[in-house]
């Protein structure tokens, strides 16, 4: 028996350090699913699982209002789960633009926040010559440094290639459709070369057929062909219905002393 009780106390100690992490989160999420309590959050990133990076700031200094009362948005989310979502799209913006900043490409390179999602777009002229899917050197430098921020970013992103409207003439690919296609893998490459993770990462190629410009000037055509990284609106909601569901693993765990229930003892009603 002291053996046994030995063993559930190093198991309660372990359990210890996520403890505190998760009390808020489960509070949280659980309001977010169907809960029913009501109750101040101080530090709202203090709910988040590891993935979350640090700097993402749900609102402005003060506290968070978790309330089983939130309504339901017109995309089915509860307000807890559309305050997350709308934390990590601008989290995703500042880190790419930071990004940008820091390499000079404001020029060349865009980012986009709407209500599908998360948008960076490169022009194919910093990335590569005329004609050619081979990274330059100084296109793979960039995109390495570009691959520590979305190898931190816990959401898939979809890398597409693009094209202006004029027909591919000579060389190895007999249409822009094949030329985006080799391009936006090229960029994948890149990226998990550096440590993006392959299964978060996904490959589509669109040709001349989305463009973003007018096809009739050549700044135009300059914007058209273009290499994007985008993350959904729908992934990055999954990724915060995922914290819940981890929240959720802790439901059942005592309450610190703090909140009037000793360790090991079970919480009344």
């Amino acid at each position: 028996m002291s053996l046994l009780l030995t063993f559930f106390i190093l198991m309660f100690s372990m359990s210890e350090l996520k403890m505190e992490r998760f009390l808020l989160a489960s509070q949280s999420m659980r309001e977010a699913v169907g809960g029913t309590a009501s109750e101040s959050v101080d530090d709202p990133m203090g709910l988040m699982p590891d993935p979350v990076d640090p700097d993402l700031q749900l609102q402005a200094p003060g506290q968070a209002e978790v309330s089983s009362t939130a309504r339901v948005s017109g995309e089915g989310e509860s307000a807890e789960i559309e305050t997350l979502v709308e934390a990590y799209m601008d989290m995703i913006v500042t880190r790419l633009e930071e990004f940008t900043l820091a390499r000079g490409l404001e020029e060349t390179v865009s980012i986009q926040k709407d209500g599908q999602g998360v948008y960076l777009r490169m022009q194919t002229g910093a990335l590569f010559t005329s004609g050619s899917a081979a990274v330059a050197e100084g296109g793979r430098a960039a995109l390495w440094e570009l691959a520590d921020v979305t190898s931190s970013i816990a959401v898939r992103v979809v890398v597409s290639g693009h094209a202006d409207d004029r027909p591919v003439s000579g060389g190895v690919f007999a249409s822009n459709w094949e030329l985006s296609a080799a391009r936006a893998a090229g960029v994948a490459r890149a990226l998990v070369e550096r440590g993006q993770d392959p299964e978060m990462i996904r490959v589509e190629s669109y040709g001349e057929h989305r463009p973003v410009a007018s096809n009739e000037t050549e700044e135009g055509r300059a914007r058209n062909r273009r290499v994007e990284l985008f993350y959904s609106r729908a992934d990055i909601v999954a990724t915060v219905k995922s914290w819940a569901v981890l929240a959720e693993v802790h439901v059942d765990v005592p309450r610190p002393a703090s909140r009037g229930t000793e360790p090991g003892e079970r919480p009344q009603g």
